[in-house]
């Protein structure tokens, strides 16, 4: 889902839009890779996709340290700023959390079509049937 840019027909903020989701929809990709089980080993989707969002989290979590870090002379400056930093970082996640639960509330059906395709594979050799 990449967008090609026009120089000519875009603002810089339009661009600047444009890379951010060009640079989320990588990410997802790549959390999509890593949640397809590896060869020969059968299918656990909530599994893989809970470790993947766990590490996902994680990084994040790192990373984002790791980008404040780089605003501070040393690590008691750091340590003074925590709470606003950290405040900052959660008001963020929670914008974009809610933005993105409320979407996929509104697209339900749409989003999670796979899941009766997906569920009808992951049982269908499974005879021990708990219902």
């Amino acid at each position: 889902m990449t967008q090609k840019i026009q120089a000519t027909d875009v603002t810089e903020e339009e661009a600047q839009n444009a890379v951010f989701f060009e640079r989320t929809d990588e990410f997802i990709k790549l959390a999509n890779e890593f949640c397809r089980p590896e060869k020969g080993q059968k299918p656990q989707p909530v599994e893989l996709r809970g470790q993947v969002s766990a590490a996902m989290l994680f990084a994040t979590a790192r990373f984002n340290t790791w980008v404040a870090a780089n605003n501070f002379k040393d690590g008691d400056e750091m340590r003074d700023a925590k709470e606003q930093v950290i405040s900052y970082l959660m008001q963020q996640f929670h914008m974009m959390l809610e933005d993105n639960f409320d979407e996929y509330c509104e697209q339900f059906e749409n989003y999670l079509r796979f899941r009766k395709n997906e569920d009808f594979h992951t049982h269908k050799h499974d005879h021990d049937h708990n219902h």
